[in-house]
């Protein structure tokens, strides 16, 4: 049986740091009220640490959120003003002449860098669907929509899928692309069913659960080659344990929307196994990356996998209450109060609000900073909301 009196603290809970805490402090001091769009880089106390826009994911995952929140939790005039100033600047500054998206503008709307990968286009997406469904601006949801019908066209060649190493000598597909173009494609769906997008979610959620999946060792690899198979060296060992809850979500939002019992219960699958490989048992908090086999990284990269980042956690906070509420099992309730104790106690900020981004595997802050090239309110603010929600449906369902 549910814990109804615990899920009423929860509710509230989730309510008052929206409301209070976390869309306050992006609506006062992110938008760059002199040059348009948004500040990336924000200080402990919202002050501006760097004024160039250094990542242009931040822009269209801001635009989602406050419209996301606009059409589901409250139509606050001012959170969907705060949508529209960053869809104003990227219409008039973030696409290059060939259709990509850069990376990195100057203040004023310059370009610094390119396209990188393709995650700021996918967040623009995001974005431009979100704000469409607020405002009935069919033209700026056709233009997100033959976004993503690019970015799909990139992710579905050998040669273009991930840029870390030569197609020619090792085609290989990544993780985050399936997994974050599922829930991009869902979100599409949300404004307008079209056909198509159900071939293609069935398209990621095969890449996500036959390829990058293997049951029996429990765990998702973040890369693989084209085909599915095991690459060789520390890539191939690669495991994201925030990657496999978060796509947990997302499995388990399709399956309850098909009504398809089994596909629930592998989301349920991705969630119990992403914390289970992913939670220190010594100091607490989810990893950032894990090696499978427990084997060294032999780059700069084994600096991050030890880390401890906002996002993982704020995805574990909903996914756990998630599992809990579809279960039943308490053991998801527990993993749910480990991830809330360690991040209240160590992203929280109670003196200047929103989270922290990094710590160190000890749980100490890696510098205060609240907005970094990828941290935005997204995260957070999508999963205090999912907390909410499904805190609220599960009440509903019990008669409390």
């Amino acid at each position: 049986m549910l814990d109804t009196a615990y899920l009423s603290e929860l509710k509230a809970l989730y309510e008052r740091e929206l409301l209070e805490n976390i869309l306050p402090f992006w609506l006062e001091h992110a938008r760059d009220r002199e040059c348009g769009g948004y500040h990336t880089c924000l200080n402990r106390d919202g002050s501006v640490y760097d004024y160039d826009k250094a990542s242009m994911w931040h822009a269209g995952r801001i635009i989602w959120t406050y419209a996301f929140l606009y059409n589901e939790f409250r139509q606050e005039p001012d959170w969907l003003e705060m949508a529209r100033w960053g869809v104003d600047f990227v219409q008039k500054y973030g696409f290059a002449p060939d259709g990509s998206m850069y990376y990195a503008l100057d203040r004023q709307g310059r370009p610094l860098r390119g396209a990188q990968d393709v995650f700021t286009e996918l967040s623009t997406v995001l974005g431009f669907t979100e704000y469409a469904r607020a405002t009935g601006q069919d033209a700026i949801y056709e233009q997100a929509k033959a976004l993503l019908l690019r970015v799909w066209g990139l992710c579905s060649s050998p040669g273009q899928a991930f840029q870390g190493m030569d197609p020619a000598t090792r085609p290989a597909r990544l993780h985050g692309h399936s997994m974050i173009t599922l829930n991009v494609v869902q979100e599409l769906r949300r404004y307008r069913e079209e056909p198509e997008y159900e071939r293609l979610i069935d398209q990621c959620l095969d890449a996500m659960l036959r390829l990058h999946l293997d049951p029996d060792r429990r765990v998702v690899f973040e890369l693989v080659g084209w085909d599915g198979d095991r690459l060789p060296g520390y890539l191939g060992r690669w495991v994201n344990p925030g990657h496999m809850i978060e796509g947990g979500i997302f499995v388990i939002g399709e399956g309850r929307r098909r009504s398809d019992a089994a596909l629930v219960a592998r989301g349920v699958d991705l969630i119990d196994w992403g914390f289970e490989r992913g939670w220190d048992t010594e100091f607490g908090g989810i990893f950032n990356d894990v090696d499978a086999d427990g084997l060294p990284v032999p780059t700069s990269d084994a600096l991050r996998y030890d880390a401890k980042l906002w996002w993982q956690h704020a995805e574990a906070l909903y996914a756990m209450l998630l599992a809990y509420c579809v279960t039943g099992e308490d053991r998801f309730l527990q993993a749910y109060r480990l991830v809330h104790d360690y991040s209240f106690s160590r992203f929280a900020d109670p003196e200047y609000g929103e989270w922290i981004a990094m710590l160190d595997r000890r749980g100490n802050p890696v510098n205060y900073a609240k907005g970094l090239a990828r941290k935005s309110p997204f995260h957070i603010a999508r999963n205090f909301y999912g907390c909410y929600a499904i805190a609220s449906e599960s009440l509903a369902n019990t008669g409390s």
